[in-house]
């Protein structure tokens, strides 16, 4: 058992459980289950540290801390009481790379593209949105109205 950490300036999303039922893809993976539901991009995914930090109550918290390639933070795990810590070891030197001492090299943030949006599409929005079972439909329903994620 781990939390499964993603943060950005809109939300912040915490869940614990276990990494089951992993699918990968050459465009998405997914981890799907009760405890834990991500559908990510790892191409998106350009340096990964595995974090040791002390606290001051002589704890120690372990993570594995992925960055894309301007350096923001993209998801974090983090063993938890119930994790099996004497796995840690063996993880770490399963997905280290040999070469450590390559610097970084971080590459410019590609712009966001604006807000489409039309107000006058407000409530059709609304209704669209109360019909989505499921998350892969949004980006269809919001270019069916001519906007885009920003604009809706």
């Amino acid at each position: 058992e781990v939390m499964a950490l993603t943060r950005n300036d809109s939300c912040v999303i915490e869940k614990t459980g276990i990494y089951e039922d992993y699918r990968g893809g050459p465009h998405a993976a997914l981890v799907v289950n009760d405890d834990i539901d991500l559908r990510m991009f790892p191409r998106h995914w350009q340096f990964a540290f595995a974090v040791e930090k002390h606290l001051p109550d002589g704890g120690l918290r372990r993570s594995i801390q992925v960055f894309d390639a301007a350096g923001g933070a993209v998801h974090k795990i983090f063993l938890t009481a119930a994790s099996v810590a004497e796995q840690w070891a063996n993880l770490v030197q399963n997905l280290r790379l040999e070469v450590q001492d390559t610097p970084l090299v971080l590459s410019a943030r590609e712009p966001t593209e604006a807000a489409k949006e039309d107000v006058d599409k407000a409530d059709h929005l609304r209704a669209e949105w109360d019909k989505i079972t499921d998350t892969h439909q949004f980006l269809q329903m919001v270019h069916k109205l001519k906007m885009n994620r920003l604009g809706a």
